[in-house]
């Protein structure tokens, strides 16, 4: 066997675990919930819980009698403690991020991806919230994000439509990505550390039932 040949089998084999890797639905390293096997969609919010835009999140999900699922970063837990017991109290479901919410840790040897994932959970528990649910940040799996998990117990979460709400794009075209994708079942990835979150998901809300369908 040649060298190129060695070298294109080894670039082919790190191309095929980056896959794995950054695509949660490829279900390569943990088998994740990317779609849910009821008509309705889901709505999901990641990396809060934020002081000024998740309680506006809040009425908003009131108003239309919508429960969500927060995926919520340990150290704004620790940081706002008084925004977890109230989407708590509303009767949301709350699931975990990691404490730091930084992507590079899930490639952490299992020791202290246990840590950080711990400290999270322990976060919540100081509130008493006790979670089962979490979602990997960026949707990143390894095997040490998938050893940890079953360790825990958690049931992790991905998603199927993805907003892209974080990146620079106009609200609009956010939405129109969204409303394109609506199926039934369907998971939707949301923010609420983004600013105009609370009009974003109303939109989405409206549009999920124009379309007939349930949220």
């Amino acid at each position: 066997m040649t060298i190129a040949i060695i070298l294109l089998i080894s670039l082919l084999a790190l191309a095929i675990v980056a896959y794995g890797s950054s695509n949660i639905h490829s279900g390569m390293f943990l088998e994740a919930f990317c779609k849910n096997n009821s008509e309705e969609l889901l709505l999901t919010f990641d990396d809060g819980p934020d002081p000024v835009n998740t309680p506006k999140l809040l009425d908003v999900l009131d108003k239309y009698g919508v429960k969500a699922t927060f995926f919520m970063i340990g150290e704004k837990v620790d940081m706002y403690p008084d925004v977890v017991k109230e989407v708590y109290r509303r009767g949301h479901r709350i699931g975990g991020h990691t404490y730091y919410h930084n992507p590079w840790h899930n490639f952490y040897i299992h020791r202290r991806y246990m840590d950080e994932l711990k400290r999270a959970h322990n976060a919540f528990a100081k509130l008493g919230v006790e979670i089962s649910d979490f979602r990997p940040p960026l949707g990143i799996t390894t095997p040490t994000v998938s050893s940890a998990c079953t360790r825990m117990n958690y049931k992790v979460w991905g998603w199927s439509i993805r907003s892209f709400d974080t990146m620079d794009k106009p609200r609009e075209e956010v939405f129109a990505r969204i409303v394109k994708r609506l199926k039934p079942g369907g998971i939707i990835l949301l923010h609420d550390r983004m600013d105009g979150v609370a009009e974003l998901a109303e939109k989405v809300i409206l549009a999920i039932r124009e379309k007939g369908l349930k949220v």
